[in-house]
Parts: structure tokens; C-alpha cells; sequence
């Protein structure tokens, strides 16, 4: 954006013609080449034009000069999600009104729409990344990449809380990033999250190392421990490896949490430590760790309902708690799933319930009508997996051959 595009916006903003704003001055013809750069003109003209427009146009310059510079910061701020700067960054940009009519505003506006991501108004960065899609049609090779690297990022989060249906979505985008142009190695961590999310574990552990050198090197802590906590997760129920190592390395990631104040990652690997000693019986262990991860947890959200649903499952397999309050509990889990509006915790929650009050057969008839149906339209795999493999059993066990023949069906496709 040059001087002549400056005075141009600011004339038009005010609403001022191009007689009036030269009117004393110059004439329209030489207003009208200064604001497309045909004409060499002095300081003291423009002076005096960005006087009457009450600008400073020095400083406007020096703001575009160096917008590249800053734009580049502030994804860095970003990346390594130290809200501080990013705030005032943030604050600092919308202050600049000519911003979004300059060569960066596509660049801008991806970064908003991560910004809003990070705040979580997932709203807001659909909203920004629809109209990059709409107004933009021909980005320059990195913003392309970071267009699609801040959508694969989106589908990633919204598939934890349920906005997205498709778990396939963020892994189709991001691999279509060619990550020799876009050359932005936090790329790894997402791509790896992406393969967590269908399952694939191998690939999501290979990914992550990757990550997690770029973060080591860049000195960014936050994320090289968030992705140590997602690396770990990929390895602890792995039957080969030693539950004393596994410990180890668990109390040793949330030490570090408490020396870097990550109370969001703290809660995720106390809730993943829970949820090996679960899976080993250990109940008592297992209930002690959800109930500090419930107590860290941000309430409503989508971490606390998992951290919830999980505590009383756990409860259920170890007989910790009685029936009303297990009840009590898991009705509250619904409650805060519906005003939520988020249906994968309304239907978990009216499963648990059923199993609560052991009624079997309202418990997997609402599995194969509502359940079932419902994860696969949205891709829960994982959830379709165990729930399939439930009713399936059942069927047996009870000699309803030909319903179980139709639940195989979904378990041969998985």
C-alpha cells in the first residue's frame, strides 16, 4: 500500500471527494495522480493533505514497512500461544484501519481466524475462514498453505467438541499442505493429532517427534511439553512397556507443568495417567487422579464432560460411588451437554445413565436406535468400535443371530 493508497482510503473513510480534499490546495487532476502514485509530489503537499485528513502520514508509512515484520511475530506469539503478546498484538492490529486493504490482509485475516481459535470462538474463525475462501481466490503459495494448515486446526478442535462431524476431515485437509513452500514445522504436531483422531497411532507418535525436535529447537516449552503429553498417550497401553516407566514419565510431565504453569496439559495428562491405571483395575489410583483433573478442568467445556463421563465409568468398573450419586452425577453431565448443545455428551451421558440403573435392555436398544446411528453419521470410529462390539456380544449371548449379523456388518467396515 503505497502514500497515494493511504490518502486515498483515509479521503474515503471521511467521505471527502478528491475537489474537496485538494480544494486550497491542488487540483482534483493532481489529488487523483497522487492516489495512484503518476506523479512525483513534495513532502509539504503532503503534508498538508494529511493534515486535512488529521492523519499522520509518516506514521502510517512506517506502519505498512514493517506490517511483514509484525505479522510474522505475532504468528510466532501465536505458535507458541503466549496470550500476553498475542493480546496486545491483536489490539495493536485492529487499530490499524487500512490494514485489511493491503497486500497483507489475507495473511492478517488467517491469523485472526487462529487467534479466534486459540480463544475458542470456533464461530468467529468459521465465519474468517469462509470469507478468506470467498474473497481470496488465488493466495501466494505460504498463505495457501497457512489457509489450509488454520482449517485442518479447526476441524481438529471442533471435532473434540463435537461442531464437526467427520474425524477424516482435518487429515485430508492438512495433507494437502506442501510443507517445502509453507516451511512451518508446528505442521507436524497438527498432522499428527489429525492421525490420532482416526487411529492412527503409529503415525501420530512418528509425526509428533518431528514436532516435538522443531519445538525443542525453537525453545518453545509450552508446546514441546503438550506434545510430549500427546507422544506419551500414544504409548501407555501398550502391554510391552514397563507401568513403572509409564508412571515415571507421567508425574515427570506434570511436574513441568506446574513449573511452567500449564494447568490445560496438566489436566490432560492427569486424566491420561486415570485412565491407564483404569484400564489396569487399579480404581482407586484412577479415581484419584480424575478427581484432580475435574477439579482443573474448565467448567462447561468438552474436556470437563470426557473428564466427567470418564470418573463415572471408572466409579461403575471399581464400585466406588452409590448408585444416587452416580446417577446425580451423570444427569448432571447431560444437563451441561444440553445447554451446551452438543449431542456425542448428551447420548454418552444417556448411555451411562441406562448402565447406572441396569436396565439392560433400554441400554442397548438405545445403542443400536441412537447411538450407533449417530457415530457413524459423525465418524466417531473409536465410539462406534466399542459400542458396535457391545451390542454385537449381546446378540449372541441372548441368540439374536440375525441382529447380530447386521452389527457385524459395521464391524467388518471399521
Amino acid at each position: 500500500m503505497s502514500v497515494g493508497q493511504i490518502i486515498r482510503f483515509y479521503r474515503q473513510k471521511i467521505g471527502l471527494t478528491q475537489e474537496e480534499l485538494g480544494r486550497g490546495i491542488c487540483t482534483l487532476s493532481y489529488i487523483s495522480k497522487i492516489e495512484l502514485e503518476q506523479t512525483a509530489y513534495s513532502h509539504d503537499i503532503i503534508k498538508v493533505i494529511s493534515d486535512r485528513l488529521n492523519i499522520d502520514i509518516e506514521k502510517e508509512v512506517a506502519l505498512l514497512e514493517n506490517m511483514e515484520n509484525q505479522l510474522n511475530r505475532w504468528h510466532k506469539f501465536i505458535i507458541m500461544q503466549k496470550m500476553d503478546f498475542v493480546e496486545a498484538m491483536y489490539k495493536e492490529f485492529e487499530r490499524i484501519p487500512f490494514l485489511n486493504f493491503t497486500e497483507y490482509a489475507a495473511y492478517y485475516t488467517l491469523l485472526k481466524a487462529r487467534y479466534y481459535i486459540l480463544k475458542k470462538d470456533y464461530v468467529k474463525t468459521y465465519s474468517i475462514l469462509q470469507s478468506v475462501k470467498k474473497i481470496y481466490q488465488n493466495l501466494p503459495p505460504f498463505e495457501k498453505n497457512l489457509q489450509l494448515h488454520v482449517w485442518g486446526i479447526y476441524y481438529i478442535e471442533t471435532n473434540e467438541i463435537s461442531l464437526e462431524k467427520d474425524t477424516r476431515q482435518a487429515i485430508n485437509i492438512l495433507k494437502e499442505i506442501d510443507i517445502d513452500k509453507y516451511r512451518n514445522d508446528e505442521y507436524y504436531y497438527h498432522i499428527a493429532r489429525a492421525n490420532h483422531l482416526i487411529q492412527n497411532k503409529t503415525m501420530a507418535y512418528a509425526q509428533a517427534e518431528k514436532a516435538l525436535r522443531h519445538f525443542k529447537d525453537t525453545k518453545n516449552f509450552k508446546m514441546a511439553l503438550e506434545t510430549e503429553a500427546f507422544m506419551l498417550a500414544q504409548i501407555h497401553n501398550d502391554k510391552n512397556t514397563d507401568i513403572k516407566q509409564i508412571e515415571e514419565s507421567y508425574y515427570n510431565l506434570i511436574q513441568e507443568c506446574d513449573l511452567l504453569n500449564a494447568v490445560e496439559i496438566k489436566e490432560i495428562l492427569l486424566g491420561n495417567l486415570s485412565f491407564v491405571y483404569w484400564r489396569r483395575k487399579d480404581y482407586i489410583k484412577a479415581q484419584r487422579l480424575c478427581i484432580e483433573a475435574l477439579n482443573l478442568v474448565e467448567k462447561p467445556s468438552a474436556p470437563y464432560l470426557k473428564t466427567l463421563r470418564n470418573y463415572l465409568i471408572l466409579c461403575q468398573d471399581g464400585k466406588l460411588i452409590k448408585k444416587t450419586e452416580a446417577l446425580r452425577m451423570a444427569h448432571k453431565g447431560r444437563s451441561v451437554a444440553k445447554q451446551m448443545n452438543n449431542m456425542l455428551y448428551q447420548i454418552l451421558f444417556k448411555i451411562i445413565t441406562f448402565r447406572i440403573e441396569d436396565k439392560k435392555k433400554q441400554y442397548y436398544e438405545y445403542i443400536e436406535v441412537k447411538a450407533l446411528p449417530y457415530f457413524q453419521s459423525a465418524n466417531h470410529l473409536s465410539l462406534l468400535k466399542k459400542y458396535a462390539m457391545e451390542l454385537y456380544e449381546y446378540y449372541l449371548e441372548t441368540a439374536q443371530y440375525e441382529n447380530a449379523a447386521k452389527i457385524s456388518n459395521i464391524l467388518v467396515e471399521l
